[in-house]
């Protein structure tokens, strides 16, 4: 078992038995053995060569618990109070954002905690369309017809974008979640469509361009994580910060338009 994931990952790496056992300093004779299941790797030649392939923490449990040996990263839920630390870093993040929406994402796009602009955007959405879908997931809610879907103006154009990078995210681990998130997309809207949909954008960034109240709001948004993590949740902890592309949107948020409780733990 432990010698086809090792085989599986490899593959994905693209990577052959002569160099990962180059890069793990492993005979190649021994790297074959081992995913052949004929010889049994210790605790530390796996953690060598998941080293080697830059496996995240879960993948490396995942790929220990396969060869009978111990987890050696924790996971720990967000709301223990080992990772009380962690959630206030999280919290001043999110706080320093405002006025501008600001959330944290774990691995499988699925909000965990939002500034309060982050709120207030998503209560003004319902607001005006009514109830969103019992949803976390922030790609879902972009590509339900009930969700955010219908206030995106360049709708296709971030949809194409999500796909290549959720497909990008599937490439280097291919974790059943994400395989589950990418089923439940294909039930909302025509999937080969979208990935071959590559309009020309002319602005150095990707614009995520909202109408709401009658205002075109643009923004862009970047993506920052824990450098240092040894925990599977930790690790797998994405901040995503949005930013006004115009005059226009800026203003929209400095005025206090997205005002709403402080964020919250989900």
């Amino acid at each position: 078992m432990a010698g086809k994931i090792l085989a599986d990952w490899r593959k994905t790496r693209r990577l052959s038995q002569l160099e990962l056992a180059g890069r793990a300093q492993v005979s190649s004779r021994h790297l074959s053995f081992v995913e052949t299941g004929r010889a049994q790797p210790s605790s530390a030649l796996l953690r060598r060569l998941a080293e080697a392939m830059e496996l995240s923490c879960r993948d490396t449990n995942q790929l220990l618990l396969a060869a009978g040996h111990p987890p050696v990263y924790g996971e720990t839920r967000l709301d223990d109070p080992a990772l009380a630390a962690v959630r206030q870093a999280l919290e001043v993040m999110l706080e320093n954002h405002l006025p501008y929406p600001a959330a944290v994402l774990d691995a499988h796009w699925n909000i965990l905690m939002a500034n309060s602009a982050q709120q207030a955007l998503l209560t003004a959405i319902a607001e005006e369309a009514g109830p969103l879908p019992a949803t976390t997931n922030i790609v879902e809610l972009v590509f339900h017809p009930d969700g955010i879907r219908p206030f995106i103006v360049n709708w296709e154009t971030v949809a194409g974008f999500l796909l290549r990078r959720l497909r990008r995210d599937l490439a280097l681990r291919p974790d059943p979640k994400l395989q589950r998130l990418w089923r439940r997309l294909a039930e909302l809207a025509d999937l080969h469509a979208l990935e071959a949909h590559t309009p020309q954008i002319a602005e150095p960034m990707l614009t995520l361009q909202l109408r709401l109240g009658g205002q075109l709001l643009s923004s862009f948004s970047t993506l920052a994580s824990f450098g240092t993590a040894v925990d599977v949740v930790v690790e797998e902890l994405r901040i995503e910060h949005y930013f006004p592309a115009d005059d226009a949107t800026r203003a929209f948020f400095h005025d206090g338009a997205a005002a709403a409780p402080k964020q919250r733990a989900g």
